[in-house]
């Protein structure tokens, strides 16, 4: 039986700004998304860290970014995306010892149609693997683009989200694009 476990995204603030092209002078948009993904759990809201779970599961997640401009999909044929991602904590063993990581894929970008059918496309980020303990994984997505391409401004987490980041220790649940 084929295990796949859940991603959870803990974003940082988006940072919009606009830069000039270098080669062309063109004014260009350049944001900036980045955070937190969880996998496997979410860690305890006392002490930041990741319970176990020494189990061999799959991941296999796309994920809208919660604050995803919506861009005009014909518009985006000149823009440039650049994700990284890094291993930020891997969960210990009941028996207190380093948990095994497991293998987390090169990470990926792509763009998709709203859950909801609303008008243009949105940031998924692509996270896949097999782990062994719970982990967590530092990402950034940059996307530079004429800034006509986006049709709808994302949401300003800071605003839309402040009440809520207590109660829900600053997770957003976020539609899984693809099981």
């Amino acid at each position: 039986m084929r295990r796949v476990t859940d991603v959870h995204l803990k974003p940082q603030p988006r940072i919009d700004s606009v830069v000039t092209d270098f080669y062309t002078d063109d004014r260009r948009l350049r944001t900036d998304y980045a955070g937190v993904a969880w996998v496997g759990d979410v860690p305890d809201p006392e002490t930041g860290m990741l319970g176990s779970n020494y189990t061999r599961r799959d991941v296999d997640s796309r994920l809208f970014l919660p604050d995803s401009h919506w861009y005009d999909a014909d518009l985006l044929d000149g823009a440039e995306v650049q994700v990284t991602a890094g291993v930020l904590q891997v969960a210990a063993t009941p028996q207190g010892t380093q948990g095994l990581l497991g293998v987390i894929a090169e990470p990926d970008v792509e763009f998709y149609e709203h859950p909801e059918g609303l008008e243009g496309v949105g940031v998924c980020l692509w996270v896949r693997g097999e782990i062994r303990s719970n982990l967590a994984v530092s990402y950034r997505v940059t996307i530079v683009c004429d800034p006509a391409a986006v049709k709808r401004v994302g949401e300003d987490l800071d605003a839309d989200l402040s009440a809520n980041l207590q109660a829900t220790a600053g997770f957003v649940e976020l539609p899984n694009v693809i099981s």
